[in-house]
């Protein structure tokens, strides 16, 4: 499996959560106040002398909810928020074209634009904010178009206030987006870290048990038949004794790379102990999990360790012993492993450089 892919499923599995539940809370808080309240401005100026503005209060008060009740329905989905975005695009320039109660919709216009900021995402936002305004600055330069008129010192004062409101907004959001940005990258850098295995860069058996099958459980249309096998590297001892340690290191290293080149792009391989490994196979029956395995077995004993030293040059045969099992729900997960697991040791005990 590539440093990539592991790298990507950590991400999804460390999703920022907290991120996702602060915009999802702040729509939710900001639909049901923003939305109460525009109901209510609507109710009072019935009756009175500016039926665009009830109109149109009524009319953003109803998509509000409309929207809220969408959000919840789908929760995980980003369209609410952009849908919230396009409200706050009518809504602001609802109240610049009726001119709000008695004439006084500019001041209410520096919130609206902040929330279009910070509920949509921060790119969209920019497009977001940049139709809002030229449609705004359209109707104040031509405000024979529209139902309110306001002094020309008025608009003037309004719009550098809110051009520098938009400035400072965005410049606190980008710092805030960049400095969340790299906080998660440091944290996935340390999650990187302790899912790893240091010496053959391959996920280790706390990336299995605390990412993998936990992303396998949530999704298991995705992964079933899961078929798991134990991977043992043959007479490992010998290697150490004979030629230390380091060489060790270096065949455990070389060992990897064949088992890497040997799998699919979505099976995972990782080192779960001293020259112990595990194969995963998702969406693999029993029968194809078996000649995958077969197929790394060959490719092992097909390629010896070599190592050309002016000293003491190295050429020894690798073989390893294989116990295969297939998952059928994640329920029998944990049993899956541990009939591989016995049937790595029937297949080193009926004389190894096998798969069982």
């Amino acid at each position: 499996m590539e440093h990539s892919f592991l790298r990507n499923l950590l991400k999804s599995a460390h999703k920022d959560e907290a991120e996702a539940r602060r915009r999802r809370l702040t729509l939710y808080f900001i639909s049901y106040v923003g939305g109460t309240i525009m109901a209510i401005m609507a109710g009072i100026n019935v009756g009175g002398d500016n039926p665009f503005l009830v109109t149109a209060l009524a009319v953003s008060a109803a998509v509000i909810y409309l929207n809220l009740i969408a959000s919840h329905i789908f929760p995980h989905s980003d369209v609410s928020y952009y849908v919230a975005g396009l409200i706050v695009l009518f809504t602001f320039n609802a109240l610049i074209y009726t001119g709000g109660y008695n004439n006084t919709g500019l001041y209410f216009l520096y919130p609206l634009i902040f929330i279009q900021i910070i509920v949509v995402s921060f790119r969209p936002a920019l497009l977001y904010v940049a139709a809002t305004m030229m449609l705004a600055i359209v109707m104040l330069f031509n405000q024979h178009l529209i139902y309110a008129q306001y002094a020309e010192e008025d608009v003037s004062r309004f719009l550098i206030s809110m051009g520098c409101f938009i400035c400072v907004a965005f410049i606190a959001e980008n710092f805030w987006h960049q400095s969340r940005k790299e906080m998660l990258k440091e944290n996935l850098e340390r999650m990187r870290q302790a899912n790893t295995d240091p010496l053959t860069k391959l996920p280790n058996r706390r990336f299995l048990e605390a990412v993998y099958f936990e992303k396998v459980s949530k999704d298991p249309a995705s992964y079933f038949p899961l078929s798991t096998v134990v991977v043992d590297i043959d007479h490992f001892k010998v290697i150490n004794d004979s030629y230390g340690h380091d060489v060790g290191d270096e065949v455990l290293i070389h060992f990897t790379e064949i088992m890497k080149s040997a799998v699919r792009k979505t099976d995972i391989v990782a080192r779960t102990g001293g020259e112990e490994f595990l194969v995963i196979f998702p969406k693999a029956t029993l029968t194809q999990a078996l000649k995958l395995a077969e197929i790394i077995r060959g490719k092992v004993e097909a390629n010896p360790f070599d190592k050309d030293d002016i000293d003491n040059a190295i050429h020894h045969k690798i073989t390893a012993s294989f116990g295969v099992a297939t998952a059928l729900t994640d329920g029998n997960i944990n049993a899956t492993l541990k009939q591989a697991d016995d049937n790595l040791y029937q297949a080193k005990n009926s004389g190894r450089n096998k798969v069982v």
